[in-house]
């Protein structure tokens, strides 16, 4: 009886092999985007606490991002928001309204996927980490000072535009949640702005 001798595989065969995995890598390796800086500006937004009278949940503020994009459609994101500074106003036990203005930032790092649409434009969404500070600077008494600065998620939204090799505009919505005092309010920036690849 014949044993079957089992088969080794030689180089003839690690070599097709081998050439076969870099084709398949390669383009991974091309479309490797590197590192990337943007600035943005816009509308933002704060849920704050109104029950007091005085109210204004909208104004503007910048948006700074530093990144490496990787394996064609995958990046990583530092980001600092500026979302500007908002009216609050609130209650005492006895009903005595106060009022101050409220200031909020947001410093976070995400993970970011694209989608290409053509060879010029894509969207994407992103989703991590962040620490927000929202501080609350007293008007006229009984208001107090007061905030808090707590981790939360970050997620957001954005739309690329390739102007140039290395400029790309940028639209992107970044959201999380504020916590002052006792109370969570959604923050919200929508910001428009350009991006410069190393």
């Amino acid at each position: 009886m014949t044993r079957l001798r089992p088969r080794r595989l030689g180089r003839g065969a690690i070599r097709p092999a081998a050439l076969l995995l870099t084709l398949a890598l390669a383009p991974l390796a091309q479309a490797a985007d590197g590192p990337y800086v943007a600035v943005g500006y816009g509308l933002t937004g704060f849920e704050t606490r109104c029950d007091g009278g005085a109210c204004d949940r909208r104004d503007s503020g910048y948006r700074l991002a530093a990144g490496w994009g990787f394996a064609q459609r995958w990046s990583v994101e530092a980001v600092y928001l500026d979302a500007g500074q908002f009216v609050a106003s609130d209650r005492v036990a006895d009903g005595t309204p106060f009022q101050g203005t409220a200031d909020v930032s947001v410093t976070g790092l995400t993970l970011g996927y694209a989608l290409p649409l053509g060879t010029k434009f894509a969207v994407g969404a992103r989703l991590g980490a962040s620490s927000v500070r929202a501080h609350f600077n007293p008007g006229p008494a009984p208001a107090i000072s007061g905030g808090k600065t707590e981790t939360q998620f970050l997620g957001g939204l954005s739309g690329t535009w390739q102007v140039a090799p290395a400029w790309t505009l940028r639209l992107d919505w970044d959201h999380t949640k504020g916590r002052m005092n006792r109370f969570d309010g959604d923050v919200n920036v929508v910001a428009f702005g350009l991006q410069y690849g190393f």
